[in-house]
C-alpha cells in the first residue's frame, strides 16, 4: 500500500517522542515493571527491577536518551524540571546471603533494615524497619569525621554512570585486590587528590562532617583503614547505583548529621568537595544531584 493511501485510510501517525521510544525500549529490556508516571514532556517513569540486569539496561538507555536515573525514595524530582526522570525502586532486589566472615552479610539494595537487624547487624536496630538498604545508604548519617568504619560497611558493588561495575572496599596494605576497571583506576587517585586539599582538611577538623559526601572515608581515624565503600555513605543516589553491600556488625550514629547545619565558613569548602566528588564519580551527570 502506498504511503498516501495508508495515511488516507488510517490517518497520519504522529511521530513518537524520544521519551516514548525510551520507555518502550525499557519495557522490552526489563523483566521488572515499568510504570509511566508522567507522559511528559519531558517524561517520568518508575522501574521496579526484578534483577540487577534491569538496572544495567536502564542505565544504558538513560545515557542514550538523556534521562536522569533517580533512586526511588530520595531526592526531589522537581529539581529535574526540564529533564526526563526514571525513578528506580530496588524493593525486589532484596537478596541476602552470608558474607565471607562470621557475622557478615551480603545484601541487595532492596533488603529491609528490619531484616538486617534481625540478622545481627546492630547498626540497624533502631532504624525504620521497612526502609531499604539503598535508601539508608543514600541518607546522611552522623558518624564522627574519620569514623565511617562504625557503619559496618565492608564493601559496595557499584554501577557507575559509564557502565563500569566494580566492587569498592578496603584500600591499601589491608587489601591486595587490584581494581579491575580503568575507570576506577582513574577515579581513586582523583579522590585521594581531593582528600589532600585544603577544603578537605578544613572539613576533617570539625566535630561533625560538614560535607554531603563522606570523603573522610579516605581520612580515617587509626587504627581504621581507608575504605572506598564508605564514600557512598550519604551519597543521596548521586554518585552511583548500588548493586549490593557487604556488611559487618557496626554501630548506629548518634545526633544530627553535621551536613544539615554547616557553619557559614565551611559552606564553601563543603560545596567544593561535593562538586569535585560528583564530577569524579559521575561525569555524565546521570544520577540524582
Amino acid at each position: 500500500m502506498q504511503p498516501s493511501r495508508r495515511a488516507f485510510l488510517f490517518g497520519r501517525r504522529l511521530p513518537r517522542t524520544p521519551w516514548d521510544t525510551f520507555r518502550q525500549r525499557l519495557e522490552r529490556a526489563a523483566q521488572g515493571q515499568v510504570l509511566e508516571l508522567d507522559a511528559g514532556p519531558p517524561g517520568r517513569a518508575r522501574l521496579v527491577p526484578a534483577r540487577a540486569e534491569d538496572v544495567r539496561h536502564a542505565r544504558a538507555l538513560c545515557v542514550e536518551y538523556g534521562v536522569a536515573l533517580l533512586l526511588d525514595g530520595t531526592g526531589d524530582t522537581d529539581a529535574w524540571a526540564g529533564r526526563a526522570v526514571l525513578q528506580v525502586d530496588p524493593s525486589l532486589l532484596a537478596g541476602r546471603v552470608p558474607g565471607p566472615q562470621a557475622g557478615q552479610w551480603h545484601a541487595g539494595p532492596g533488603c529491609r533494615l528490619g531484616d538486617l537487624a534481625d540478622a545481627g547487624l546492630a547498626q540497624f536496630n533502631d532504624a525504620p524497619a521497612d526502609t531499604t538498604l539503598a535508601v539508608w545508604l543514600a541518607e546522611a548519617h552522623a558518624w564522627r569525621p574519620g569514623a565511617t568504619s562504625d557503619s559496618g560497611i565492608v564493601a559496595v558493588d557499584v554501577l557507575l554512570s559509564d557502565g563500569t561495575a566494580e566492587t569498592l572496599g578496603a584500600f591499601g596494605h589491608s587489601d591486595l585486590r587490584p581494581l579491575r576497571s580503568a575507570t576506577v583506576q582513574r577515579l581513586v587517585p582523583a579522590l585521594f587528590q581531593v582528600s589532600a586539599s585544603a577544603d578537605a582538611t578544613a572539613c576533617r577538623q570539625q566535630a561533625g562532617w560538614p560535607c554531603r559526601f563522606r570523603l573522610d572515608a579516605l581520612l580515617p581515624e587509626p587504627p581504621a583503614d581507608v575504605n572506598l565503600a564508605q564514600l557512598l555513605l550519604g551519597h543521596g543516589g548521586a554518585l552511583a547505583w548500588v548493586e549490593g553491600v557487604l556488611l559487618a556488625p557496626g554501630r548506629a550514629p548518634a545526633g544530627v548529621p553535621a551536613a544539615k547545619d554547616v557553619p557559614a565558613e565551611l559552606a564553601g569548602p563543603a560545596r567544593r568537595l561535593e562538586v569535585r566528588m560528583k564530577d569524579a564519580f559521575d561525569s555524565l551527570d546521570l544520577y540524582a544531584p
